[in-house]
């Protein structure tokens, strides 16, 4: 602006005055803003106060803070834990004798002495392993009738030269459940087993399994769906240089897992057309999550207490430092509650805290923790819904168990190659996980499962 002083009224200048004072006002406020701002993004998110990885707090400065408070007892293991050692097996497969023939005092030849055993040691090794070959042959016999009769392959023996159960299943273990990229699998074959396997092979070898193992992945669908409780999750994945989504709801026998290009509410209606009407949903606050039909829902407390820490430590906010003073201690009278038919003090003052505190709540300035806010009186139904039965958790920490494989896979084999190979290691990882909780030997498990007939 530029202005002749000589020929200014005293009105202009008042003008004038007044506008520069407006502009002044403004710009105050946008560098309070900035500043704001700028201290905000000092304090970094990590773990402990959002839902960042665990991975992400390492090169920072400040240390990852778990969510768990002390529990004042001793580091190690507790009085009355008990402990495992390598022990002697009563029949070994092999004995070796070492006894002396000469008497090292004076010379006397002790072969024909009666001996006894003094000491035994044990060593546990695994012997060189070698691969077997089994040849079928089909046997011909001519009949007095006149007519020739032969017999049958196995109903899984159908090409000229295969590879058997044992190496099926141990390709599927070994890249499904052990993360081992292609090449590095090449590598343990052949060194390991003297088996010679091209890429392509070990590729065609996961996909049969995955169909074979289609079955018992319906079953565990269907055993998901008549859970009582429910916990639920996803995770990002890439896909031939695409982003997808992993899905997993898990109960405490099962892990269901699909593989969608949707992170939408569009994935759980396929899979799930009918929600989950006799069950408790356990999820973070994702709408999609949120949307689906279910008995009772609980979001998790673990993501509100991160996000909570994360205003505590930029804001020092006194409402944060009340809420999330509140949820430990419902997370504590979990512990101590022993009859969940008959609510007592406790747990209705747990209840009118949290009422009292949403609804006395004064929206903050800083934007997200409005959000926060909002989101939280929006679903204040579902936050201690884990109180009111003992097989409900506080949190969705068993299905974010369920869906992490998904990330370590990804850091050392890298992405998928296809849909259909995203899918197969979802239908594969969700046996695996499954028999695992059922405390049954992988191994023996999944060769009976590499023994059945590609399903028509």
């Amino acid at each position: 602006m530029s202005l002749d002083f000589n020929k200014i009224t005293k009105k202009e200048l008042f003008t004038v005055i007044e506008l520069l004072m407006a502009k002044v006002d403004s710009l105050t406020a946008r560098v309070a803003e900035l500043e704001e701002e700028n201290r905000l993004l000092k304090i970094k998110k990590t773990s402990s106060n959002s839902s960042l990885s665990p991975s992400s707090d390492l090169f920072k400065t400040k240390p990852n803070q778990s969510l768990r408070v002390k529990s004042g007892r001793k580091r190690g293991g507790q009085d009355g834990h008990k402990g495992h050692t390598l022990e002697m097996v009563s029949s070994p497969d092999f004995i070796e004798k070492h006894a002396p023939y000469f008497c090292n005092s004076c010379g006397s030849n002790l072969q024909s002495v009666g001996e006894y055993v003094s000491e035994r040691r044990q060593v546990i090794d695994i012997p060189p392993i070698k691969s077997i070959c089994t040849e079928h042959q089909i046997i011909a016999k001519q009949c007095s009738c006149g007519k020739l009769c032969k017999g049958q392959f196995p109903v899984n023996i159908n090409a000229p030269i295969q590879y058997g159960p044992g190496v099926e299943s141990l390709v599927s273990y070994l890249s499904v459940r052990q993360y081992l990229p292609y090449k590095r699998m090449q590598e343990c074959l052949s060194d390991i087993f003297g088996v010679g396997l091209s890429q392509g092979s070990i590729a065609n070898i996961i996909s049969r399994f995955a169909q074979k193992a289609t079955p018992f992945y319906e079953r565990i669908k269907a055993n998901i769906l008549e859970s009582e409780v429910i916990g639920s999750d996803e995770t990002g994945a890439r896909v031939n240089g695409t982003k997808g989504w992993y899905w997993t709801w898990v109960n405490q026998s099962n892990t269901f897992i699909s593989f969608s290009p949707s992170r939408g509410f569009d994935t759980v209606a396929d899979l799930f057309p009918d929600g989950f009407m006799s069950s408790v949903l356990v999820s973070d606050c994702w709408a999609a999550q949120l949307k689906v039909k279910s008995k009772a829902k609980q979001i998790c407390t673990a993501h509100l207490t991160r996000e909570l820490n994360y205003f505590i430590d930029s804001l020092n906010d006194d409402w944060a430092i009340k809420t999330k003073n509140l949820i430990q201690n419902a997370l504590q009278y979990k512990k101590e509650i022993v009859d969940y038919n008959a609510p007592n003090a406790n747990w209705i003052k747990l209840h009118n805290r949290l009422s009292k505190l949403l609804q006395d709540c004064q929206f903050s300035t800083n934007q997200k923790l409005q959000a926060f806010q909002k989101r939280l009186i929006k679903h204040k139904d579902k936050i201690f819904t884990f109180l009111y039965a003992q097989n409900i958790p506080p949190d969705n920490n068993a299905s974010e168990r369920g869906i992490r494989n998904i990330k370590v896979k990804q850091k050392i084999s890298g992405q998928f190659v296809s849909v259909q190979k995203a899918m197969d290691f979802a239908v594969i990882r969700s046996v695996f996980d499954t028999i695992i909780k059922n405390e049954k030997n992988i191994i023996l498990c999944t060769r009976n499962i590499a023994q059945l007939a590609v399903p028509e």
